[in-house]
């Protein structure tokens, strides 16, 4: 509705112009339309000449010119028409006035130079945002993105293809860790350690468990994901699967752990979920059932040790 309300108001206003040319208004009142356009530009602008009273030159040069087309547009269809009536200028400039005064009453100058500012201000954050981001990628090249980049997808897809020639159940770990081994140079440890998380997740082999245990626990990789509690994840599907096997080799491989580094305590399940598996299992795997408690054992005492120093 607003906008065909401005499209009548500037109808009506370059009407005016070709209407006195139709009713034989003399050229010098190109002058009078001149000024009249002059008047639109400086009613319907909150800021007319943002650059300055140098533009205010150029744009009567410009609205004369207008002006001086849309009456002699009036001429030429008086002569075709074949038009003798006259009519008072005034009467046409009248009607011009009138549809400034529509458009104003339309279209609110500073209104909508308030939206064209929020506008204007959005989009040079935006750039602003683009730019810092830009250099930010430049300055940055190593980021932890959190899907694997082409070549990354090429070296997954060739070691997952060497896995699945090894036995499900009873691949030996130097085969296993021939594979992974050489993906150390290829992957970033995150992409490599959740790919390995969730192809076990996927197929429910041995081979694919204790291959994600290997780098959780033993590997450049798990040092790199110091926090990421990946060797709770690995215990988690052991434990799923009822892997009694799988989880012998990973109470060993978290002996070993916290032998190296007793700081690394916080990766591993909470003490509590060692001690309600430890009670599952006892009846069938006692010996298991002994170790999951010696090792919440050991985790309780590394944690008084530091509170202590």
């Amino acid at each position: 509705m607003k906008f065909g309300g401005l499209a009548i108001a500037g109808a009506l206003f370059y009407a005016a112009p070709i209407g006195a040319g139709l009713t034989g208004a003399p050229y010098i009142a190109a002058l009078a339309f001149a000024g009249l356009f002059f008047l639109w530009v400086m009613v319907m602008k909150s800021e007319p000449f943002r650059d300055g009273p140098a533009m205010i030159l150029p744009t009567l040069m410009i609205h004369f010119a207008l002006a001086s087309a849309c009456l002699g547009l009036g001429h030429l269809l008086r002569a075709l028409l074949g038009i003798e009536a006259t009519a008072p200028l005034a009467g046409w400039l009248g009607l011009g006035l009138g549809g400034i005064a529509l458009g104003r009453i339309l279209w609110v100058p500073k209104k909508e130079a308030e939206i064209e500012a929020i506008a204007e201000t959005a989009l040079k954050k935006l750039n602003d945002f683009a730019e810092e981001a830009e250099v930010f990628l430049e300055e940055t090249p190593d980021l932890p993105l959190l899907h694997p980049t082409e070549a990354e997808a090429a070296a997954l897809a060739q070691a997952f293809g060497a896995l699945d020639a090894l036995p499900a159940e009873v691949a030996s770990e130097d085969d296993i860790r021939r594979i992974l081994t050489p993906l150390e140079a290829e992957l970033r440890p995150h992409i490599l350690l959740d790919a390995l998380l969730d192809r076990a997740a996927r197929t429910r082999t041995r081979r694919d468990r204790r291959a994600g245990l290997l780098l959780a626990s033993e590997t450049g990789f798990a040092r790199a994901e110091r926090g990421t509690k990946r060797m709770a994840a690995v215990f988690e599907q052991i434990v799923e699967a009822a892997d009694v096997i799988t989880l012998a080799q990973y109470l060993l491989a978290a002996r070993d752990l916290l032998r190296d580094d007793p700081s690394r305590e916080t990766e591993l399940p909470a003490l509590q979920r060692l001690l309600d598996i430890s009670e599952q299992i006892e009846g069938e795997q006692p010996d298991l059932a002994e170790e999951l408690v010696a090792l919440a054992q050991q985790i309780e005492d590394i944690r008084q040790e530091d509170e202590h120093e």
